[in-house]
């Protein structure tokens, strides 16, 4: 195979898996639950996408800079998003069992 294939399968690869996350970001917002989506699965992306980040700003490929800034905005917002709604479905579990403990007296 040319290395010229390879390098676009490879950029066009990269660009689907970073902005895969946009469509997450707007399921999330829309369920309000990200019960589903560990913490550390999260942070770890993070850490990759940083580190990505840094060698394409070393190497000078700024296109790149675009693709991974974009994946590493949703990955934020996704982590602020989790927190929040983890936070909010705690109290309302909560609140079902008080409810629920209630009727039971």
């Amino acid at each position: 195979m040319d290395k010229i294939i390879l390098t676009y399968l490879t950029l066009f690869a990269i660009f689907i898996t970073n902005f895969a996350f946009i469509p997450l970001v707007f399921e999330v917002i829309q369920q309000k639950f990200t019960s589903n989506i560990p913490y550390l699965t999260i942070i770890l992306l993070i850490c990759a996408q940083i580190i990505f980040l840094f060698i394409v700003i070393y190497k000078t490929y700024y296109y790149h800079v675009f693709i991974y800034v974009t994946g590493l905005i949703c990955l934020s917002i996704l982590l602020f998003l989790k927190k929040y709604y983890d936070k909010k479905n705690t109290k309302i579990i909560k609140v079902i069992k008080n409810d629920v403990y209630i009727e039971e007296e």
